[in-house]
């Protein structure tokens, strides 16, 4: 589709673009920001920087940065959409250079104050991170899914390269695939039930040694909307995390209120967060 930029009368310039992203990005960089620019009108830049964190909530993390939101410039900004939070760090300034370097000492503080719950920037992603971390320690992955269906390792190999760290993944839906495929213990099914902290860490288990990796990474849960119960409602999952040595579970109630994608994104996004804290005590 066709931009344009035209003069209705003197000193009336008016930009149209079309309404695909992929084409007013390119027509804006190679066409819209050299008029600006050549036309006198662009007289300063504009720099942002956007921190990612997970595993912590909006509040409780603006409340750790409240000081930073009365900043002129830089500014901070938080945001927070599908269960991660971010801050928005924006610098106003004369050029790039100048802009970089006004963000760069708020950024390091804020990374600081976050901790381990910051796990990037700008294109970041927990996808990325964890498979920059293998690649750092040597470390190899398998998964092993039940709610997500797949979702988790769809995350994963959606990194270009990610063949280097990751060997697979099962998933085992019905019982019989949990006990067939990753030598699940019947009796805890039966006792503990599929959407369990002992079940979770027997299917880590079972993918680390039968794909013969260094980290075996699963997930149990009740994504619904049906399948809950008073003691095991919607939205309960587990997640294995096995290591060399180690096998850990740990327990998230994500609830039902969002539904059933909300609980599989959150599910494979923290479980990739688990494995990113296992990753980080490695490399420390």
């Amino acid at each position: 589709a066709p931009g344009i930029i035209w003069q209705p009368r003197p000193d009336v310039t008016l930009m149209t673009f079309p309404g695909v992203p992929a084409e007013v990005k390119q027509m804006w960089r190679e066409v819209a920001v050299p008029y600006l620019k050549q036309a006198g009108w662009v007289q300063k830049t504009v720099l942002r920087r956007m921190l990612k964190f997970w595993g912590i909530s909006e509040s409780a993390l603006a409340e750790k940065v409240s000081s930073y939101f009365n900043l002129q410039n830089p500014t901070v900004a938080p945001y927070a959409n599908l269960g991660e939070v971010k801050l928005r760090i924006a610098a106003l300034a004369d050029s790039e250079a100048i802009a970089c370097s006004m963000i760069e000492p708020i950024e390091t503080q804020l990374r600081e104050i976050g901790g381990e719950d910051c796990y990037g920037a700008d294109d970041d992603s927990l996808a990325t991170v964890v498979g920059e971390l293998l690649l750092k320690t040597g470390g190899t992955l398998s998964v092993a899914e039940s709610c997500t269906g797949g979702g988790l390792g769809a995350m994963i190999t959606g990194v270009s390269g990610s063949s280097s760290y990751f060997m697979g993944g099962i998933t085992s839906y019905d019982n019989a695939v949990k006990v067939g495929l990753l030598g699940v213990n019947s009796k805890d099914l039966e006792t503990d039930g599929a959407v369990s902290s002992v079940v979770a860490e027997q299917m880590a288990v079972g993918v680390r040694d039968r794909l013969k990796t260094d980290w075996g990474l699963s997930i149990t849960g009740i994504a619904g909307p049906s399948g809950g119960t008073d003691e095991k409602p919607v939205g309960l999952v587990y997640i294995g995390l096995a290591g060399k040595d180690s096998v850990t579970a740990f327990e998230h109630r994500f609830g039902a209120a969002r539904g059933r994608d909300w609980v599989r994104h959150l599910s494979a996004c923290s479980a990739l967060d688990h494995l990113r804290r296992a990753l980080i005590k490695i490399t420390l």
